[in-house]
């Protein structure tokens, strides 16, 4: 059987970061959302679900993370959050093909074919290849605790992925 990856954004699909003087100055309360303190200034929740999503998509696929900001950064968001573990690789900013995310460049790199590569973001634009990504609302903090859009997706990912077997 061929091994499945799923790339999945990072920011606003997994997780939101955002200044905590935005986050005060709209009065957005953010102590309501699990998350942490991050680089002094900014407060990192996790979209709620992301952990039993990902412990749902390991079971059918490699799960690759995919940011617009520095590998670095990524992988530091994602490890506060007890999540980087879960990804086979990471990518960042600096593995962008003309200003964008690239299926080709993630199948290329692991020598597998594009078909055995999709992609969940909240903006399919951001990748070259947007016929292949599905589209996830944005997540903010601030937003419904009760978010379920990530455990929905799983409908449009493979039609003989069995969630919760």
């Amino acid at each position: 059987m061929t091994e499945k990856f799923l790339v999945l954004d990072v920011d606003e699909t997994l997780l939101n970061i955002e200044p905590l003087f935005f986050l005060e100055k709209f009065k957005k309360n953010y102590k309501d959302y699990t998350g942490k303190l991050i680089f002094d200034k900014y407060y990192l929740s996790p979209r709620p679900g992301v952990d039993e999503f990902i412990r749902e998509a390991k079971k059918h696929f490699k799960l690759i993370a995919f940011s617009v900001v520095s590998k670095e950064i990524t992988v530091k968001k994602l490890k506060a959050l007890n999540i980087l573990d879960n990804f086979i690789k990471i990518y960042g900013k600096e593995d962008l093909q003309n200003g964008k995310k690239s299926l080709k460049k993630i199948a290329d790199d692991l020598n597998v074919s594009m078909n055995d590569i999709t992609a969940i973001d909240d903006i399919p634009e951001s990748f070259l290849e947007q016929e292949k990504i599905i589209k996830i609302k944005s997540w903010f903090i601030g937003d419904g605790r009760e978010d379920d859009a990530l455990m929905s997706v799983f409908k449009d990912l493979e039609p003989n992925v069995k969630v919760f077997s």
